[in-house]
């Protein structure tokens, strides 16, 4: 199994290869230690977070959220380009090709499972049947955590940037 994760110590993406039992790994960054909690794998089964406390995990596609908007944009663009020159054929069929592209991507990507708190991501799991996709209102739940502990100044989430209201 791999797991990316932004280290709490020094902000740095780092990514670790592990096995189970998962045994403590440390930041190739900072050499920080990271102690996963006992039982958080087993059999396989990523329980809880390896890099937070966070037992709320989602299933995603491991694919660029902005890749997947690029394109889209990208064949909403020449498409209204054929629309401009009135040629409805050529439109549709850009708006076709647009999505059969998606489809492949979508089927050919495969999936990663996130935390929601601190975002790490882990690939290469089995069974992630056993968890859910995403969820806003968990998400919600996180992100409105991270503001007030941000605004009281506690731990690692006192490096988030000032809060917008």
């Amino acid at each position: 199994m791999n797991v990316t994760y932004r280290c709490p110590h020094c902000d740095a993406v780092a990514s670790a290869e592990l096995t189970e039992p998962a045994g403590d790994f440390s930041c190739t960054a900072c050499q920080t230690a990271i102690h996963p909690p006992a039982g958080a794998i087993r059999e396989g089964k990523v329980l809880q977070c390896l890099i937070c406390p966070c037992q709320e995990l989602y299933v995603r596609k491991d694919f660029s959220q902005t890749v997947g908007i690029g394109i889209i944009a990208i064949g909403f663009i020449i498409s209204s380009v054929f629309w401009f020159y009135r040629m409805p054929l050529w439109t549709y069929g850009t708006l076709f090709a647009t999505a059969i592209i998606d489809l492949v991507l979508y089927v050919t990507v495969g999936n990663v499972l996130q935390c929601y708190q601190c975002q790490a991501q882990y690939r290469g799991i089995k069974e992630l049947e056993q968890h859910e996709g995403f969820d806003l209102e968990t998400h919600e739940k996180h992100r409105q955590q991270q503001i007030r502990l941000a605004r009281a100044g506690v731990g690692a989430s006192s490096q988030l940037p000032p809060v917008r209201e």
